[in-house]
């Protein structure tokens, strides 16, 4: 057996098995055991996936020995029928005898195992390209929608946060309105990134305080050791599961340390705080390229409960601890792997991903009174008695900035607004008669008694009410309102392209004439603005569209590609798919998966297997994992 591959699958067995030992004492320790200790002990089972450094007598490293011995013995042909020549004086030369049968035996293994590393080289390399592609496409668009925070409060807020964790390199901090949760970007140049929209001294804090913790813990590091390992082992399914475990023990292991030194009212706060920047959608989603406030609904109860649950650990428990880890690293040597030789080079690739865009799905906010927090859970994960037992809300958040009557209004809506302190309220009613109570935010509590501005948020809503607009719009908040002059608009929209102020442009943008709003789509696209281009892509008409996705596809501009794809119509979609399989165009075919039924991704696995294209198989089956 080829060294290189043989070492490849001994690692990768030798893992999946301590994975699975790890799992399975996770019952005895997963309540007991520090969130910290079980977020780092999985660097173990990291280190087994990629270092073939071990003792000559392990399990997986004898099975693998006995293994090859077998192969190389069934391999060497032996003829028994062959007769003995008799004795001429002459003996054989042995040297030539042998090399004559070691070339016989393993030519054929050769071929095959060459083949193979080339296939996992070559599919490694792509996936490799696809995450590298995908965290540059994050950044230049987080970049794009980003504004320095320069409010004196907050920064010496986040410096305070600061020097409390004895952080001593300087944290850079900015608002953009593209995000709807708070996060860190950033190896060696931290940034903070606050979504848009006013924040409590006490919320900052913890906001501050939690994302710094991901800093001072390296986790970024850890996230991206961890796909190096899914990137070797592309092909064990155990990878992604440990890659899971690391993703949530990352996050429980943060709170810990957050809460740590907080009373039981702060950690209702930090958990209100978790509960109001649970993400609904963003266009690119993706973990590697940053650390979220919250990643997800379905891992919040679980923070929530272990927020609530937090106990300082005892004495026992810190032996006990202790005493599972020794257990642990042992069985990481015992397991072991086929020691590597002196001569062997094991090179480990990392893949890459185009940006995944979900559909975005609804979900139900559950309010639990005797814990005191609420959470959000897909519907299909609900039972009765959790709808029985709760108060439930429809929680699908969207927010625009819109002109009407002289005035850009930025509004957002489908908010869960019990319990929150907004500046007021009041109830418009339309002209069916039918109701609906408006929320107002602090920045705009003057317009609450203007009559203009009032009539113009009430003919917007009603407007919107009577379209096909996905959400169905409840609890609609005003965000801002900025009066504008008519004569004023083209100079505005200029002025705010040029500041890439993305609410008030695409608010003007939908006022423009045809021509004009062409040449501003020329115009952002050719500065390589996508965060504007995505919010006023909507305006565009889908021969349009088709053009700017043959135009993004010579300019290799795969971010504005991943944009457009949500606009094209079904029909154009499946042709496109079609044209970028045939031109193995691997990177735009995987942004078009998100829009195939799991049917049509089994056939075009098949397809893929058929064709022997194996790098749309590899991308196919990891879809079909997931």
């Amino acid at each position: 057996m080829n060294e290189f591959i043989k070492i490849l699958l001994s690692l990768s067995v030798s893992g999946a098995l301590l994975l699975l030992l790890i799992l399975g004492l996770k019952p005895l320790y997963k309540n007991k055991f520090s969130k910290r200790w079980q977020y780092y002990i999985w660097i173990v089972v990291v280190l087994r996936f990629l270092l073939p450094f071990t003792p000559d007598i392990t399990i997986v490293g004898s099975l693998f020995e006995k293994f090859d011995t077998a192969a190389i013995i069934n391999e060497i042909p032996i003829s028994p029928n062959v007769p003995i020549p008799a004795d001429t004086g002459n003996k054989p030369e042995p040297t030539q005898t042998n090399r004559e049968i070691t070339t016989t035996a393993m030519r054929e293994p050769f071929n095959k195992y060459v083949c193979l590393f080339f296939i996992w080289s070559a599919l490694a390399l792509v996936l490799f390209v696809r995450k590298i592609t995908v965290y540059q496409g994050f950044i230049q668009y987080i970049k794009a929608g980003n504004k320095e925070v320069s409010d004196i409060k907050i920064l010496n807020l986040l410096s305070d946060c600061e020097e409390k964790l004895n952080i001593k390199t300087r944290v850079e901090l900015s608002c953009n309105p593209l995000i709807a949760s708070p996060m860190l970007i950033g190896f060696f140049r931290p940034r903070i990134i606050l979504p848009a929209h006013e924040l409590e001294d006490k919320a900052l804090s913890y906001i501050f305080v939690h994302e710094l913790t991901h800093y001072k813990q390296r986790d970024m590091f850890y996230k991206w050791l961890i796909q190096i390992v899914v990137c070797v082992h592309w092909f064990n399914p155990f990878v992604y599961l440990l890659e899971k475990e690391v993703n949530k023990s990352c996050e429980l292991s943060c709170d810990e340390k957050v809460i740590a030194v907080l009373d039981d009212k702060g950690k209702r706060e930090y958990g209100d705080t978790l509960v109001s920047f649970l993400k609904s959608t963003d266009l690119y989603k993706n973990s590697l390229a940053s650390v979220t406030l919250t990643e997800g609904a379905e891992q919040l109860k679980e923070r929530l409960g272990a927020i609530m649950n937090f106990k300082s650990k005892t004495k026992t428990i810190r032996f006990l601890t202790v005493v599972l880890t020794l257990f642990i690293l042992s069985g990481a040597v015992f397991i072991g792997g086929y020691p590597v030789s002196a001569a062997t080079d094991p090179n480990g690739t990392s893949k890459s991903s185009i940006p995944e865009k979900k559909a975005m799905e609804k979900s139900t906010y559950i309010y639990d009174e005797n814990l005191g927090y609420g959470w959000y859970l897909d519907d299909e994960n609900l039972d009765n008695n959790d709808l029985e037992n709760a108060n439930s809300y429809q929680y699908f958040y969207t927010q625009n900035g819109y002109y009407c009557n002289s005035y850009i209004i930025e509004m957002g809506w489908n908010l869960y607004a019990k319990n929150q302190d907004y500046y007021g309220a009041t109830e418009i009613v339309f002209e069916d008669e039918s109701k609906m109570t408006v929320y107002f935010s602090d920045s705009v509590k003057d317009y609450l008694n203007d009559r203009e501005a009032i009539s113009a948020i009430e003919e917007l809503i009603y407007s919107l009410k009577n379209t096909d607009i996905t959400p169905a719009m409840e609890m609609p908040l005003i965000i801002s309102i900025t009066p504008v002059v008519a004569d004023d608009i083209p100079g505005l929209t200029e002025q705010y392209f040029q500041n890439e102020d993305l609410i008030r442009f695409s608010a003007l943008f939908s006022v423009l004439d045809e021509t004009t709003q062409k040449d501003y789509y020329k115009k952002v696209y050719d500065a390589d603005k996508i965060a504007l281009f995505s919010t006023i892509i909507q305006d565009m008409d889908t021969d349009l569209v088709l053009q700017y996705v043959d135009q993004s596809e010579q300019d290799n501009k795969t971010n504005f590609f991943a944009v457009l794809s949500n606009y094209m119509p079904l029909s154009d979609l499946k042709r496109y798919v079609e044209k970028y399989y045939e031109n193995n165009n691997i990177a735009r075919f995987t942004i078009l998966l998100d829009y195939m039924t799991k049917e049509e991704k089994q056939e075009w696995l098949k397809r893929a297997q058929t064709d022997r294209k194996t790098n749309f198989v590899a991308v196919l089956s990891n879809e079909l994992l997931d």
